[in-house]
């Protein structure tokens, strides 16, 4: 597997004290053929939600698509909860080197500038690998992978709030909800705009844009004093 930005990374931090007890327990392979089997677990998965969807990734199909017995799975994970710990932690941890990638070397100019990129980032990614989307927009039938989207969700916003106080475009006594409001928002908006197609529809993405970036021109608009202004 290619080199990945890891979950001490501050772009994509990895909380996974808020994670079911039973995705953290699971075994880790160390010798080079046990590190062989878990990325052909992984690599199954991927496939058949590439094929068929999340439902489809049951123990038993992802044990017979990676050519192992039940028992070999079970070594490694407890069950498909643990699979897709797994698998969307090492999606997280390619969507954060993108994401790096992506903003190197960038200063937003504007509110309008940062919804576009961080929104149209994460539109290219999820066309790019489609199995992320799959997973991410899909997958929420899994406690493990809605815990995962939550604690991905929570940091990006506050990700954005930092980012938007360093521009200038707001400051330390900005309410965290705003920026919790626009990641939740955009998040809907990249779930519509891939429902029909693993082409994001271009129109959704960009009137999502509009959408959100009115949203915090107003909601970081100064806001008047409260109060009679006494005149003598």
């Amino acid at each position: 597997m290619p080199a990945a930005m890891r979950s001490d990374d501050p772009r994509i931090p990895r909380d996974k004290e808020s994670q079911p007890a039973g995705a953290r327990r699971r075994r880790q392979p160390v010798q080079a053929r046990s590190r062989e089997t878990v990325e052909r677990i992984l690599e199954a998965t991927d496939a058949l939600i590439e094929e068929s969807g999340v439902d489809a990734a049951t123990t038993r199909a992802i044990a017979e698509r990676a050519g192992i017995t039940a028992p070999s799975l079970y070594r490694f994970f407890a069950d498909r909860e643990q699979i897709f710990d797994a698998l969307i932690e090492l999606h997280l941890d390619r969507l954060g080197v993108f994401l790096a990638e992506a903003e190197a070397g960038w200063s937003p100019s504007s509110l309008a500038d940062i919804v576009e990129r961080e929104l149209g980032a994460h539109a290219t990614y999820f066309a790019d690998h489609p199995n992320t989307a799959r997973l991410w927009l899909d997958g929420r039938v899994s406690p493990t992978v809605r815990a995962e989207v939550r604690d991905y969700n929570r940091h990006l916003a506050e990700r954005l709030r930092l980012m938007a106080i360093a521009a200038g475009f707001a400051d330390h006594q900005t309410d965290p909800l705003v920026f919790t409001l626009v990641v939740e928002l955009g998040d809907r908006i990249l779930d519509l705009a891939f429902r029909e197609s693993r082409i994001p529809d271009p129109a959704v993405i960009r009137q999502g844009s509009v959408a959100l970036t009115a949203y915090l021109q107003a909601a970081l608009r100064p806001q008047p004093r409260s109060g009679r202004i006494l005149t003598p």
